[in-house]
């Protein structure tokens, strides 16, 4: 089985993310896609609203989608969350005899050096790249795959801005995350 795995703050979830797991999942014939969103950050300030409400959003944004699943494999882990434990927790769940593809930006690509074990994570995994605006990542690796996507041009920082301003955002958002965002006052 072939299974994606796309960890982020999905600090709101959006409609890039959706379009991102999606492209993927129907351009490298996947069998899954996981959506991960993160417990505790490596690489920033912990700023995210609750584990929870995070999750419930990418929930509430893949329920139609029946080869995408949500896990709260990172938000009950109560320690920094590190993609090659994630990776490595979730080759025992499914058996390492699968064939896993980490999924990332191009912005993350570009310091993906830098991540712990990094060496690791394309030994254990593919590790699939999307375009970003304003980034080209230099990195080569066998089990590096670059995929000439779409550019996604919307981002968590832009929709809780517009959201924190009371800004019409349903061109960003699935029409029930908006709505569970409104309902427990998010981002405001």
């Amino acid at each position: 089985m072939k299974i994606g795995i796309y960890g982020g703050s999905f600090n709101p979830i959006h409609f890039g993310h959706v379009k991102i797991a999606t492209y993927v999942l129907e351009n490298l014939k996947l069998d899954k896609i996981l959506i991960i969103p993160v417990g505790t950050p490596s690489h920033r300030e912990n700023n995210l609203v609750s584990g929870e409400y995070r999750l419930k959003m990418c929930q509430l944004a893949f329920e139609k989608y029946k080869n995408i699943e949500i896990s709260d494999i990172e938000i009950k882990n109560t320690s920094i969350s590190y993609t090659i434990d994630t990776l490595k927790k979730i080759q025992k769940l499914y058996g390492e005899e699968n064939e896993f593809f980490e999924i990332i930006g191009e912005d993350s690509a570009d310091y993906f050096s830098q991540w712990k074990d990094y060496k690791k994570i394309l030994e254990k995994s593919k590790v699939v790249v999307l375009k970003r605006k304003g980034y080209k990542s230099l990195l080569q690796d066998k089990n590096l795959i670059y995929l000439n996507s779409p550019l996604f041009n919307v981002s968590s920082t832009l929709v809780r801005g517009k959201l924190k301003n009371e800004e019409d955002t349903s061109e960003f958002l699935p029409k029930k995350v908006l709505e569970f965002i409104k309902e427990n006052k998010l981002y405001i």
